[in-house]
């Protein structure tokens, strides 16, 4: 598999001159650094355009604090139906992932009878479908048209709400899945992992934005934080994309122990789903037992809009 050349921009700040006689409703005084806000005129370009929040089986994806969703890190088919059945159980997943990269050599069509089943046990809760290359820590490795021919198997034959795209596969094949998505009704997430590294801010935000361009329901990037200065840029990058530049929903997170905050972080930055542990059993690393994160979240929800 060859990844596309990423050629490395800028994405520079916003700036712009106001008269004082521009916002009556403001006050600054000459040596106040802050950002004047239009508190009554509501001009264009002050009041921040809303999240395009996806609802799917009642479950609104861009609205409220982060959902939780846990992946199947199950190797057979009836240990990967036997884990669905214990994550529609616990109350404190909202979305589930189905991951059949990490079950051996299962073809696409065998997948797709697999995620049938699956849709008649998960009733209200929303369907992902990844399948993670090895090259971005998934179970398996795969060429572009294989991806391809497995993604079109699940999506004829199957039953999901969402599927995950490797924004890096080759650019038309990545083209020609998002278009059969969208033809079925399902929800698409353009992702990108990068597990020894994290971009700069710049780039994040660039990445986000091409998923955009490209088709994508969902904005995703995963980076491994190195040090907390690493998972500040992830969290800067995905309130700057969520504030400034896009409208749709996003799932960011900085991997690894220094990264942990981010995953936790998502009603003040801007992500607005968190992947959690089930079992001790983490499928990325820094991920937090989905109990734990359920009160967290509630917790950090509460504070930010107490109940007056």
């Amino acid at each position: 598999m060859k990844r596309r050349t990423m050629i490395q921009s800028g994405i520079g700040g916003l700036a712009a001159a106001f008269s004082a006689s521009a916002f009556a409703s403001t006050k600054l005084k000459g040596n106040e650094k802050m950002m004047p806000v239009d508190t009554l005129n509501h001009e264009p370009g002050w009041d921040k355009e809303p999240v395009e929040v996806l609802e799917i089986k009642g479950v609104r994806i861009g609205e409220g604090r982060p959902k939780i969703i846990a992946s199947t890190t199950a190797k057979t088919p009836e240990a990967f139906i036997a884990l669905v059945q214990d994550y529609n159980s616990r109350p404190e997943l909202q979305m589930i992932e189905l991951r059949p990269d990490y079950i051996g050599e299962i073809s696409g069509k065998e997948f797709a009878k697999l995620t049938k089943q699956v849709y008649e046990i998960v009733k209200n809760k929303p369907i992902l479908m990844t399948f993670r290359d090895k090259t971005e820590g998934g179970g398996r490795h795969v060429s572009d048209e294989y991806y391809r021919d497995f993604y079109f198997d699940v999506l004829d034959n199957g039953k999901i709400d969402l599927i995950d795209i490797e924004m890096f596969r080759n650019a038309d094949i990545c083209k020609q899945i998002v278009k059969k998505a969208k033809e079925k009704g399902v929800k698409v997430v353009m992702s990108d992992h990068e597990f020894g590294w994290t971009p700069s801010e710049a780039e994040i935000i660039r990445r986000l934005l091409l998923q955009e361009q490209l088709g994508s329901d969902i904005l995703k990037i995963a980076v491994m934080a190195h040090n907390t200065g690493d998972a500040l840029n992830l969290m800067n990058a995905t309130w700057k994309t969520r504030n400034y530049f896009s409208r749709k929903p996003m799932l960011t997170m900085a991997m690894g122990k220094d990264g942990v905050l981010s995953r936790m972080t998502g009603e003040f930055t801007g992500s607005d789903i968190t992947f959690c542990m089930v079992g001790g059993k983490p499928s990325a690393p820094g991920q937090i037992p989905s109990e734990e994160a359920e009160q967290i979240l509630n917790s950090i929800h509460k504070a930010m809009y107490p109940v007056k």
